[in-house]
C-alpha cells in the first residue's frame, strides 16, 4: 500500500500531465510523414479474440470500494468519480463475440478516414497522424465518431457488460491481469514513473498498443487496464446523455485500471485519453 504522501505525490503528477497534454501536444510539434505515419512498421491490429458466452462477476460491492476510499478518498482520486456506479456486484450473462485485440489505431483509423472522407480527428494535420504514432490509439474522437468507424469495418461499439467480461474473465478479476495493481503491468499515472527509464512512457499521447505486455486480460485482449480509457454503446446516464466509457488510461490513478470502472461521458466529447475498440457478433457457421 502506497503512503499517503506517494499518493498525494500522485495526484499532483496525474494533473501535470494533463496539463502538459494540452500545451505540448500541438500539430507544429510532430512531423507527419507522406503516408501519414512517417513509414511506421505497423503491428497487426486486425486480430480479433473470441469471448465465450457466459456468466462473469461484474461491478464491486461496498466493501471493495470502501479500501479503495480509504487510500484514494471518496472522490477517487483528483476528479470526482461516481464509484456508486459499479454496484451492485453481480452475475451477469454474456453472449459469445469477438472483441479487437487492441484500441484502434491511428493507422487503422487513417483507412477508415481515406475510404469515407470522413473528418480527422483533432491535433491530425491535413488528414495525417503525427509522425512515430501509427501504432498509437486513435485520440479526440467522438462516441459518434467511433460508431462511424465501427459500422465502416463491419463491427460495433461494445456493450459495457462485453467490455467488462472481455478484461475481467470469469474468475472475478479485479485488474485485467489479476487482483493486484502493480504500475510495471500497465500504462496509467503511476506506471509513469516505473516505465519512464524503459523509454515506453509519452505523456501527451500514451503508448503504442501491445507496449504493455502485462495489461493483458484472461482471454488475450491487450490495454484494458490503462492507454486510454474506451467508448462503449452503453448509457451511463440517460437523461444526461452520457456514454459509458470504461478503463483507464496514461493520466489515471490505478482505481480507474480496475475492471469495474467506468466513466460518463457526453458522447459528443473528445479527448486525449479516450480512444475506443470494436466488437462483431459471433455467428454459428454450418
Amino acid at each position: 500500500m502506497k503512503s499517503q504522501n506517494e499518493i498525494r505525490y500522485f495526484f499532483i503528477l496525474s494533473s501535470v500531465f494533463c496539463l502538459l497534454s494540452s500545451v505540448i501536444f500541438l500539430p507544429s510539434v510532430y512531423p507527419h510523414g507522406r503516408d501519414g505515419g512517417g513509414g511506421d512498421k505497423l503491428i497487426d491490429t486486425e486480430k480479433m479474440i473470441y469471448i465465450p458466452e457466459g456468466e462473469f462477476v461484474m461491478g464491486s460491492n461496498e466493501d471493495e470500494l470502501t479500501e479503495i476510499k480509504k487510500v484514494y478518498g471518496k472522490r477517487g482520486g483528483i476528479e470526482g468519480y461516481l464509484f456508486e456506479k459499479e454496484k451492485p456486484k453481480r452475475k451477469v450473462f454474456v453472449k459469445s463475440f469477438f472483441i479487437d485485440k487492441y484500441e484502434v489505431t491511428n493507422a487503422q483509423y487513417k483507412k477508415f478516414l481515406d475510404a469515407t472522407g470522413h473528418p480527422a480527428p483533432m491535433r491530425w494535420h491535413n488528414g495525417k497522424y503525427p509522425q512515430g504514432k501509427a501504432n498509437n490509439p486513435v485520440l479526440y474522437v467522438s462516441w459518434y465518431d467511433a460508431k462511424a468507424y465501427a459500422k465502416w469495418a463491419g463491427k460495433r461499439l461494445p456493450t459495457e457488460e462485453e467490455w467488462e467480461k472481455a478484461a475481467r474473465g470469469a474468475d472475478g478479476r479485479i485488474f485485467p491481469w489479476g487482483n493486484k495493481y502493480d504500475p510495471t503491468l500497465t500504462s496509467t499515472a503511476e506506471s509513469i514513473m516505473e516505465n519512464i527509464e524503459e523509454g515506453i512512457c509519452n505523456v501527451t499521447t500514451g503508448i503504442a498498443v501491445g507496449t504493455a505486455k502485462g495489461d493483458v486480460s484472461p482471454y488475450g485482449v491487450h490495454d484494458m487496464g490503462g492507454n486510454v480509457r474506451e467508448w462503449t454503446d452503453s448509457w451511463f446516464n440517460i437523461e444526461k446523455g452520457e456514454k459509458v466509457v470504461k478503463g483507464g488510461s496514461w493520466v489515471d490513478l490505478s482505481p480507474r485500471a480496475r475492471c469495474a470502472s467506468k466513466d460518463g461521458v457526453n458522447p459528443k466529447g473528445i479527448s486525449h485519453i479516450i480512444g475506443f475498440r470494436c466488437v462483431r457478433d459471433y455467428e454459428m457457421t454450418a
